[in-house]
């Protein structure tokens, strides 16, 4: 027998459960903290993990909070709807999240099962307040009164060994599709590395590029400073309106701004033009920039370095976008990297960019590389987009599995 529940989130409960206000499950975790001295972390998608390099820093000395072992930790704008969870580590947040821990920890990992699953992520921006329903944001005084699911100690034990064990397998799809994904790009980096330093015809002869990371190249290709085979552009947009576009390690990227990801702008009219076919590349950190060849008209940042092919009859842009994405992935521009900037950073400044020899294949060679790249490169991203929707899917199935146990609306099977 079921009976209807009046929390709208929760459905219909099992008749035997109640509810119970959040805050009787969990207390907000307030002490502020520096980075310093508190390892920063960074709330996502999929848990809370050590602060990634394409976060947001904060400015020195600014205060965060503190984050302990256990701890569920959670994104209280609703712009980032869905980055939570339980952190495995001691540390520090952004003070954007609201930190939690458990009064009970024997009952600790069912009601953080609750709190991930997707139907708990809807309900808990529901309780946000601000002048945008995407940009609301959630505080702890309103998230503390939301009713969570309340079985018996009994089931709740149960409902934990299960969602366990489907976990378990989930992991180890996860774990088996995230090799599969790293032996692709393998496979696709060996190509890229390949042609563009042998190319795709026989030859009896090579030399020494004298470039680190080039190694032996054949031996009637040439090799040139980039400044004599592409030119720097530096054309502000004197007004906004235009697409802004992101350097991502998945290529040039239109940009959101309503999700306000990431670091924005309040005048984007300062901001750099990219034209279709332009390079862009964010050489500010060689370990965790890019560069790739822009399908879009739109801006970008400033400090970020937008050049194009001087001369298309000598010089093919596929080619050379191969050229300069090997650069990245082989470390090849390090060489010629000014040292480490105070955040770890290698950056390449324009001078030693400009300076720095590429290989130069006859025109004819470097648009049969390009061909035959574009086939394997294509095929190959085609496998990797496959799979990475695929550990998508896996984490939104894990949220509703998750919800269908807390909630009854799945019995747990008997062993």
């Amino acid at each position: 027998m079921r009976e209807i529940n009046d929390i709208i989130w929760l459905g219909e409960l099992p008749k035997n459960w109640n509810t119970i206000e959040l805050g009787q499950v969990y207390e907000e975790r307030k002490v502020k903290v520096k980075e310093t001295i508190y390892e920063p972390l960074s709330v996502t998608m999929n848990g809370i993990v050590p602060q990634l390099a394409s976060a947001v820093k904060a400015a020195e000395g600014s205060d965060r909070k503190l984050v302990k072992k256990g701890d569920f930790v959670i994104n209280s704008r609703s712009d980032r709807k869905g980055a939570c969870g339980v952190s495995e580590r001691d540390g520090s947040c952004s003070v954007i999240n609201i930190v939690i821990r458990p009064r009970d920890l024997y009952t600790a990992e069912y009601y953080n099962y609750v709190l991930l699953s997707t139907y708990f992520q809807e309900e808990f921006y529901r309780w946000g307040h601000g002048i945008a329903s995407d940009l609301w944001t959630t505080r702890w005084s309103e998230m503390r009164k939301i009713k969570l699911p309340n079985p018996p100690d009994s089931v709740k034990e149960k409902i934990v060994f299960h969602i366990k064990s489907k976990c378990n397998e989930i992991a180890r799809l996860e774990e088996d599709t995230y090799r599969i994904i790293e032996q692709y790009k393998i496979l696709k980096n060996f190509y890229i590395e390949d042609l563009i330093t042998h190319g795709v015809r026989e030859c009896e002869r090579w030399k020494n590029s004298g470039e680190r990371g080039f190694g032996n190249i054949p031996s009637h290709w040439n090799m040139l400073k980039i400044k004599r085979i592409f030119k720097i552009r530096k054309e502000i947009a004197g007004c906004e309106g235009l697409q802004l576009l992101s350097i991502t390690q998945k290529g040039i990227v239109p940009k959101d701004i309503s999700r306000n990801e990431g670091q924005t702008a309040a005048d984007y009219s300062k901001y750099q033009v990219v034209h279709i076919d332009d390079y862009a590349m964010n050489h500010m950190d060689l370990r965790t920039g890019w560069v790739d060849l822009s399908s879009y008209e739109g801006v970008t940042s400033p400090d970020y370095r937008v050049f194009f092919i001087d001369d298309e009859m000598r010089f093919n842009k596929d080619y050379y976008k191969y050229v300069m994405q090997y650069c990245y992935i082989k470390e090849v521009f390090y060489s010629a990297a000014q040292g480490i900037n105070e955040n770890g950073r290698y950056r390449l400044k324009t001078d030693s960019f400009l300076n720095f020899r590429l290989m130069v294949p006859p025109i004819e060679e470097q648009v049969e590389i390009a061909k035959k790249l574009n086939e394997k490169v294509g095929a190959i991203n085609k496998i990797l987009e496959s799979k990475e929707r695929f550990l998508e899917d896996l984490i939104a199935y894990k949220k509703i599995m998750f919800y269908e146990y807390v909630t009854g609306k799945k019995e747990v099977p008997e062993s």
